[in-house]
């Protein structure tokens, strides 16, 4: 049950900010994302990765998440998030985002650096929930292209990160809005 209702919150919040994002798009007919402009945005994504705790065998991670925040050049974003791993935790975070190059209509691709850290509880273990909670640090090097076709710009990404103080290396793959 705790899953379920976990998951629910999660795609609840990033249904309903997204729907006022659609209508932003149909106000303006069609939002190019051929470039970040200033502004709201979001992005979506999933990462796979595995733990490896001392003395345990390593266990692999599933992640899901979703950030929203604000461009605040083509260079720089702030955002803040939610996540999952494996629906065992809910982690909500602030990721500050730089692209290394300046992005232009022409440009379909370019490398970003991106910082996250915030805080997680869990859903599953303990006597009660949140029981198991701790602090989750991040560094997302990654690539970002932009698909004319499509009008979608999308991501991999490679992030060594911290949860719990436990090292969990990831990759990943994100649409971004």
């Amino acid at each position: 049950m705790k899953t379920r209702t976990s998951l629910f919150i999660l795609l609840l919040i990033s249904t309903a900010l997204s729907a006022q994002d659609s209508t932003a798009l149909r106000t303006h007919n069609k939002k190019s994302y051929a470039k970040h402009n200033k502004g709201y945005f979001f992005d979506v994504g999933m990462s796979a990765g595995a733990t490896f705790p001392k003395g345990l065998d390593p266990k692999a991670i599933v992640e899901v998440y979703s950030t929203h925040g604000y461009q605040f050049s083509n260079t720089f974003s702030l955002g803040a998030g939610i996540s999952t791993y494996n629906t065992e935790s809910i982690i909500g975070y602030f990721q500050l985002r730089f692209n290394l190059r300046k992005i232009k209509e022409n440009r379909t691709s370019y490398p970003y650096i991106a910082l996250k850290g915030g805080y997680s509880w869990s859903t599953w273990t303990g006597d009660s929930w949140g029981d198991d909670k701790g602090p989750v640090e991040e560094l997302k090097l990654g690539w970002c292209f932009y698909t004319k076709e499509a009008n979608l710009r999308w991501s991999v990404f490679a992030a060594p990160s911290l949860y719990q103080f436990y090292f969990i290396p990831k990759i990943g793959l994100a649409f971004e809005f």
